[in-house]
């Protein structure tokens, strides 16, 4: 006995509405705008879909290899799509919120995507060992992933130092970055959360300028300052006594020491669109921050860009003093060790950090003054967020325990971290 035609058709509209079953990654490609992203997670019964896209809601039915779907915002209809399966993909188009991230009113004529989110090995969280062969001397989305890795997961690699070197010169310079490191399930509006385990020096040298940046003096002492062509800018690193002295120091100054305090220069996300930034640029993205304490013990958080956060780091110090006076610091090679984690659907405007005893807010700008007002108010912004707090429990607080740390003054843009005790925060109920 042959089966109905229309059996047929129910049988196929049932398979591809339960293919929509579970969740997936929407990207919106709208003419003459950047690709925004969405999270979606789907329930089907029968040929009826509900679910959500981002914060908004879902409703829809299938018809074959045809899914209709509605946005919905508070219950009035948001926009609209049409996708059609493509593989393991659906693929249409649509009208949907401007922007994709689930709150703008303006609606946008798109091209869409529906794809699987990348399934994480079984066994949980891996540890994995990632020798770099190939550095980049500038941030950009551009550069193809070296490794993707999951939230989770621990990753121990090795940064050359600002010159090209680790235990030999291999490069030009130009603080190169190892990586990108593609963090699965991380899209733009998330934040990326990077752990620093272990910042280690991995050889027993380093280097230093020895001239005083004239951004960080007055013009009557750069012109009346009589430096030496022959002071040598080389240190000794004593990894075992966790000491630095100079290799070959005038008589002033062969008992000089400093400790090893190893840190990353440089730790960023790829900037947002087709910008590209040098290898010593700074930015909302972070890169080339210069944070003494961006060492052993931090979590970095960094606002996402683009899917995967193509997360890259370099240009290590053995120790800095704050500001980054000469230009440089002694720059040195490190092994390093970190962990990933993603804050889906929220960024701050740039970075933030904390350690044991902190919570730190970077200012990245084109002044001290401005870098300032810009950290400042990403550290209140975070107090209010995170500890619930009114404007004028936030101005007491910072009032009485703020503290500010100058990280840059000598790079492209100035840098100030605004930072709180956290000891004061364990008093708040």
């Amino acid at each position: 006995m042959t089966t109905p035609i229309w059996i047929l058709l129910v049988a196929a509209s049932l398979s591809s509405a339960a293919d929509m079953q579970g969740d997936w990654i929407a990207e919106v490609s709208a003419k003459g705008a950047e690709p925004q992203y969405a999270r979606v997670k789907l329930h089907v019964e029968g040929t009826s879909i509900t679910g959500t896209w981002n914060q908004l809601t879902v409703t829809g039915t299938a018809s074959g290899d045809r899914i209709n779907l509605t946005l919905l915002r508070n219950g009035a209809p948001a926009g609209t799509l049409t996708v059609t399966a493509n593989g393991g993909e659906f693929r249409g188009e649509g009208r949907i919120p401007g922007g994709g991230r689930g709150g703008a009113a303006q609606e946008n004529t798109a091209a869409i995507k529906l794809v699987r989110p990348a399934t994480p090995p079984s066994g949980g969280p891996r540890t994995l060992d990632f020798d770099p062969q190939i550095f980049y001397g500038y941030y950009s989305a551009a550069n193809p992933p070296a490794l993707r890795i999951f939230p989770g997961d621990t990753v121990r690699t090795r940064t050359y130092d600002a010159s090209g070197r680790d235990s030999e010169r291999r490069s030009a310079g130009g603080n190169l970055e190892t990586g990108p490191f593609y963090v699965e399930g991380a899209l733009p509006g998330d934040t990326l959360v990077v752990k620093l385990n272990r910042v280690r020096v991995n050889r027993d040298s380093a280097r230093q300028g020895s001239r005083i940046n004239g951004r960080t003096v007055t013009p009557a002492y750069v012109a009346a300052a009589q430096y030496d062509p022959a002071f040598d800018g080389e240190w000794k690193l004593d990894r075992e006594k966790g000491i630095a002295t100079l290799a070959h120091p005038t008589p002033r100054m062969k008992n000089f020491a400093v400790p090893i305090l190893p840190m990353l220069g440089c730790i960023a996300t790829a900037p947002p669109g087709e910008q590209v930034y040098r290898g010593t640029d700074l930015g909302p993205f972070g890169g080339n921050m210069d944070y003494n304490q961006m060492g052993e013990g931090v979590t970095l958080y960094l606002p996402v860009f683009h899917p995967g956060g193509l997360l890259t780091m370099g240009d290590a110090h053995a120790a800095m003093g704050d500001g980054e006076l000469t230009g440089s610091a002694l720059e040195t090679s490190v092994d390093v060790e970190f962990v990933v984690d993603v804050i889906p659907g929220f960024a701050s405007a740039g970075p933030r950090l904390e350690n044991a005893d902190y919570l730190m807010a970077m200012g990245v700008a084109g002044s001290v003054t401005d870098s300032i007002q810009v950290a400042t108010t990403q550290l209140a912004e975070w107090l209010k967020r995170e500890y619930r707090l009114s404007d004028s429990e936030v101005a007491v607080l910072l009032g009485a325990v703020l503290k500010y740390d100058i990280t840059e003054m000598v790079d492209p843009q100035f840098n100030v971290v605004a930072k709180v005790p956290k000891s004061a925060l364990k008093m708040l109920q």
